[in-house]
């Protein structure tokens, strides 16, 4: 069992910064151990009577296993109970009231959790049974207007299929209600600067970057072109960095660990002439008919490279409510089959965009005993894992949406990850290659992005990516400027 004398000095830093700072950031990139930087903190705060339970937000997979594995691995940890609000709302509120330490529930049960801490405890003055909160990928709560953090009302559909208006309590009410409040991430901004409102309001109740997004949007940035998106100001994102800098604490896992050489690998593959010429027709008119009479179609502009992403990966759906697919090609297939290969018996991580490309992966490489981790649930997971790093698979397959935090121990005998289709999302992205480019890691690690060439992949997708990265980076490397007092404002 692991001791304290166990942890890093970096660790340790981490751990003053949180106790010293009730309103606490830590920008730490994947494999630098913010759960246990976390859980020491806790511990000794708990211990000084300073705090009493604590209640953690994290996305479904980490509240599940991470957490619970932390603790049971370090000697002063050990003893901290938790309680997991999952299950039925029945079983979310017996673990509510169950007598514990730490208190752990998804963030797709925030609004559950605010309608039964409002019932329970603020409309009858009583103070909450928890006076710490701690946002595990705090990125979730980026979006200050959402549902999620500001509330408001939704339609729902009963069991008689009668629609009904429920308004929903947003957590903005409760966040004032905290002693001691923690943001966790490893990508603060995998969109750019706007990310950071609703980040930094779950923290600090909207103190340094204030309480309303759009006030934000104007203090900082400017209306792009297109009169809808934002774009920072120069002098915005300097104030930006000023005002977060204070709780802020950012690290990479580069500067403080040995971390493995990592190379990016595009493999192109081309589409067959006929595909790529009804790809280009449903580029030019967001409509293309194929063989067989099937039909796709998009009926706006910001659908449409989404279907263009099915279009490269071979199968897109011509029916988006029952999600049915039509087979244009085996490209991907044929390339990932040749990677495969190469691999000579090692075990691979492939990330996949869409269902229609799990069901076609799982068919095509049955003979590598793949298994889809995303369709895996509680315990099972476990076992897959375990199973993985046993060698018995050869081929793990996921949505990086699920796979992206919760996942770990992969690097132990997985040094290739594949990406049969890209995403968006940066954070995803960073998150995915993450499972297995972390500290443990004996091997150098291979990113393999499988594009088709002159579609949407190869001529947004990726150079957003790196567009998107440089951003956050940028951030980064001021955070850090700031804190080595190397910047100066006019």
């Amino acid at each position: 069992m692991l001791k304290p004398s166990d942890l890093h000095d970096y660790q340790k830093e981490c751990v003053l910064h949180m106790m010293y700072n009730p309103d606490a950031m830590l920008w730490l990139q994947v494999g630098l151990g913010k759960t246990i930087i976390t859980l020491t903190a806790i511990t000794d705060l708990i211990n000084s009577g300073k705090m009493t339970k604590v209640l953690i937000f994290g996305p479904v997979k980490v509240i599940n296993s991470v957490w619970h594995t932390e603790i049971k691995k370090w000697e002063h940890t050990k003893h901290l109970r938790c309680s997991l609000m999952t299950g039925t709302p029945v079983q979310r509120k017996r673990a509510l009231f169950r007598d514990a330490d730490i208190y752990l529930c998804s963030y797709e049960n925030i609004n559950w959790l605010t309608s039964v801490l409002n019932h329970y405890f603020v409309k009858e003055n009583e103070p909450l049974p928890f006076n710490a909160v701690v946002y595990d990928e705090v990125t979730k709560m980026k979006n200050s207007t959402s549902m999620r953090v500001k509330g408001g009302k939704s339609d729902v559909i009963d069991e008689n299929g009668e629609y009904h208006v429920k308004t929903k309590i947003g957590w903005r009410k409760f966040i004032d209600l905290f002693q001691y409040r923690y943001g966790l991430t490893g990508t603060p901004a995998p969109n750019g600067y706007m990310d950071l409102h609703g980040q930094y309001l779950a923290v600090d109740g909207g103190k340094r970057l204030g309480t309303h997004k759009t006030h934000y949007q104007q203090a900082y940035f400017t209306k792009s072109y297109d009169g809808f998106s934002h774009e920072v100001k120069d002098l915005g994102k300097q104030w930006i960095e000023r005002k977060i800098s204070d709780i802020t604490k950012k690290m990479d896992a580069a500067d403080y660990l040995d971390m493995p050489k990592v190379t990016e690998v595009n493999v192109y593959v081309d589409l067959p002439d006929k595909v790529k010429e009804q790809y280009k027709e449903l580029e030019r008119n967001l409509f293309v008919e194929l063989d067989g009479m099937k039909e796709v179609e998009v009926f706006h502009a910001a659908s449409l490279s989404n279907k263009c992403h099915q279009f490269c990966n071979g199968t897109p759906y011509v029916d988006t409510e029952t999600k049915e697919s039509y087979k244009l090609h085996d490209r991907k297939l044929k390339a990932l089959a040749e990677i495969l290969d190469n691999a000579n018996g090692q075990p691979v991580l492939c990330s996949y965009a869409f269902k229609s490309d799990a069901k076609r992966i799982m068919e095509h490489f049955k003979k590598y005993k793949p298994v889809n981790l995303t369709e895996e649930k509680g315990k099972h997971t476990q076992r897959v894992l375990n199973q993985f790093k046993q060698g018995k698979i050869k081929l793990l397959i996921g949505h990086p949406m699920s796979m992206g935090h919760g996942i770990d121990g992969l690097q132990s005998v997985c040094s290739i990850v594949v990406w049969f289709g890209l995403t968006w999302n940066l954070e995803h992205y960073e998150q995915m290659n993450g499972r297995i480019n972390r500290q443990g890691q004996p091997k150098p690690v291979t990113v393999i992005r499988i594009m088709a060439r002159n579609t949407v992949e190869d001529g947004v997708m990726a150079p957003r990516l790196q567009m998107k990265d440089d951003s956050q980076t940028g951030l980064k490397r001021a955070m850090q400027a700031y804190k080595n007092n190397t910047v100066s404002f006019i």
